[in-house]
């Protein structure tokens, strides 16, 4: 498959149940657009941030901030998208600004159950229609949605069905039915679905992608299955190891290092052969749910590489996007 139409629809969403690295994951696939001419817009939407800390530092708010060559980020606050929402639809300015308090949101959304989600759905949607994107960048050809947790995923997504059922008449049911629209157009809208190769993550990530079909009608791209270990050897290169070390010939792979322009101790040995057992159990421990997860779903499953680093950073990003673009190639 080639990276165009891997990244065709314009929105693509991340989920994943929490700790599994989705917002990782979703900087990696912004970097894959980016290096492939297209100006993106990364969307956090819960206010972790995370986002700035991938790419370096700074915050970011509700305008469009560059993080990195091509890329640009922001939150998307629910008190902003609410004076954006009566500025931009009623011409409410002045009144706008006096809804931009915490606690008049949290009144209205209990009031209105799912219309935190509307806000930031309606924000998408002017970011997909190039409207009002302030911070000097108009003009986004694939935005990356950071959204909530597949717990949250269903709720979070049906909210414009939900509000279209409510409001039968008027600019407010025709305003959701546009988000609708938005979401359930497969050239528009995309959900990618980041999982851990452990077991409540996998059953959370079927059970989402089957509500995406079922409930939703939302089309589903690639599952990342996060986080897997590498091989540091094949099954005949271990099966060999465990030979010699058993027979005692551990001369014979210090003699193969020196050949190869390496000087090798017996710690260094011990290291290399506790790793490697290392990755293979860990391997073991995942290889059942990764049968699991590739069962469940139609859709094709990228393995990323744990990465053994103190705390995630721009390369680490980086690093992820080069995979992600060599298995795109490969689907």
């Amino acid at each position: 498959m080639q990276v165009d139409e891997f990244l065709d629809p314009k929105i693509l969403i991340v989920s994943g149940k929490g700790g599994v690295g989705k917002t990782t994951v979703a900087a990696a696939l912004a970097l894959v657009a980016a290096r492939h001419g297209r100006k993106v817009c990364m969307a956090e939407i819960d206010r972790k941030g995370t986002l700035p800390k991938l790419f370096g530092g700074g915050d970011v708010t509700y305008e469009p901030r560059e993080l990195s060559p091509g890329v640009w980020g922001l939150s998307i606050i629910p008190e902003d998208a609410l004076a954006e929402y009566l500025r931009v639809q009623y011409h409410m300015s002045r009144i706008s600004r006096a809804f931009r308090s915490t606690h008049f949101v949290d009144y209205i959304t209990t009031a209105a159950p799912g219309l935190k989600d509307i806000l930031v759905l309606g924000k998408i949607w002017y970011l997909e229609q190039d409207e009002d994107h302030g911070g000097g960048a108009p003009g986004f050809d694939t935005i990356v949605v950071d959204a909530p947790a597949a717990g949250h995923m269903a709720t979070f997504l049906k909210a414009p069905q939900g509000l279209a059922d409510a409001v039968r008449v008027g600019p407010v049911r025709r305003q959701s039915e546009w988000l609708n629209d938005m979401l359930t157009d497969p050239k528009r809208s995309r959900v990618h679905l980041v999982t851990l190769a452990e077991e409540m993550p996998v059953t959370e990530t079927l059970e989402t992608s089957e509500a995406l079909v079922k409930d939703l009608g939302i089309m589903q791209g690639a599952v990342f299955a996060n986080a897997i270990y590498s091989r540091l050897l094949t099954d005949e290169e271990a099966e060999e190891f465990e030979k010699i070390a058993a027979d005692g010939k551990i001369d014979e792979l210090y003699d193969v290092a020196q050949t190869a322009g390496v000087k090798l101790d017996d710690d260094d040995l011990e290291a290399l052969h506790g790793y490697a057992h290392f990755l293979k159990v860990r391997r073991g421990i995942q290889a059942p749910h990764l049968a699991k997860l590739r069962k469940g779903v139609t859709q094709p499953v990228i393995e990323l590489p744990f990465l053994f680093s103190a705390g995630l950073a721009l390369p680490d990003i980086e690093t992820l996007a080069d995979v992600i673009e060599e298995r795109m190639e490969s689907l």
